[in-house]
C-alpha cells in the first residue's frame, strides 16, 4: 500500500472541486434552459366595450330613455310656465288702479297662490328629473359593467387558449389620466382578435334605419 502524500490528497480535492463545479455547471443550464419567459398580451378595453355590437344596443335603447324624459320634463316646464303667466295677469289686475281695493286685493291674494303653485311644482319636477337621471345613470352603469364582464370572460378564454400568462388593458387610466401601461417588450396585441370574437353574432346591418320609439312609448328606469 503506497502511502498518501499531501500531493495525493490535494488532487484528490482538485478533482472533486472539478465535479462539484461541472455539475453545478450542468444544472444552471438546465435551469436556464427550463426557466419560462412570459407570455405577454395587450387589449384595449376601451376600444372593445366602444365597438361591441351590444354598446350600440345598449346605447340606442338609453337615448330612447332620454327622449322620454325630455319629452316628459318639457310638459312640466309648459304646465309652470302656464302658471306662472296666470299669476303675472293676476297681479297686473291687481294693480289695476280702475278696480277697487277689495277686488284688488283679490287679485293680489291669487296671484301669490299662483306664485306658490309654481314654485311648488318647480321643485317637484327638479325633484323628479334628479331622481329618473339618477336612476338611468345607474342602470347605464350595471349594464355596461354587465358587458365588461362578458368582455373580460373572452379576454380570459383567449388568454388560456393561447397560453398568455399575463394580458393587460392599455386604455386602463391612473388616477392622474396617465396610461398604468405605457409600454411593453414583445407584447401581442389582442384587440383585433377580441372584436372579431366579441361580436361573430352581431346581427346584420339593415338597409333601411328603424324607425325610433316614440318617447311615450317607453318608460325610462325608475
Amino acid at each position: 500500500m503506497k502511502p498518501r502524500t499531501p500531493l495525493t490528497s490535494l488532487a484528490k480535492i482538485l478533482t472533486l472541486a472539478l465535479n462539484l463545479f461541472l455539475v453545478s455547471s450542468l444544472v444552471g443550464a438546465a435551469s436556464a434552459q427550463e426557466k419560462k419567459v412570459d407570455k405577454i398580451g395587450t387589449v384595449n378595453m376601451q376600444k372593445l366595450v366602444g365597438q361591441y355590437y351590444k354598446s350600440a344596443e345598449i346605447q340606442k335603447t338609453f337615448k330612447t330613455y332620454e327622449k322620454s324624459i325630455i319629452a316628459k320634463d318639457k310638459i312640466r316646464v309648459d304646465e309652470i310656465k302656464v302658471i306662472i303667466e296666470e299669476a303675472r295677469n293676476l297681479q297686473k289686475k291687481g294693480e289695476d288702479p280702475s278696480l277697487n281695493r277689495e277686488k284688488k286685493a283679490v287679485h293680489l291674494r291669487d296671484s301669490s297662490m299662483k306664485q306658490q303653485e309654481a314654485q311648488a311644482r318647480q321643485r317637484d319636477r327638479k325633484a323628479w328629473l334628479e331622481r329618473k337621471q339618477s336612476a338611468l345613470r345607474e342602470k347605464a352603469s350595471i349594464e355596461f359593467a354587465a358587458l365588461r364582464q362578458e368582455i373580460m370572460e373572452q379576454v380570459q378564454a383567449v388568454g388560456e387558449e393561447q397560453g398568455f400568462d399575463f394580458i393587460f388593458d392599455r386604455s386602463g387610466a391612473s388616477g392622474a389620466g396617465v396610461p398604468i401601461l405605457s409600454y411593453t417588450k414583445d407584447a401581442t396585441d389582442l384587440t383585433g382578435l377580441l372584436l372579431e370574437r366579441i361580436n361573430k353574432d352581431a346581427p346584420e346591418a339593415e338597409d333601411t334605419p328603424e324607425a325610433e320609439d316614440s318617447p311615450e312609448e317607453v318608460t325610462p328606469p325608475e
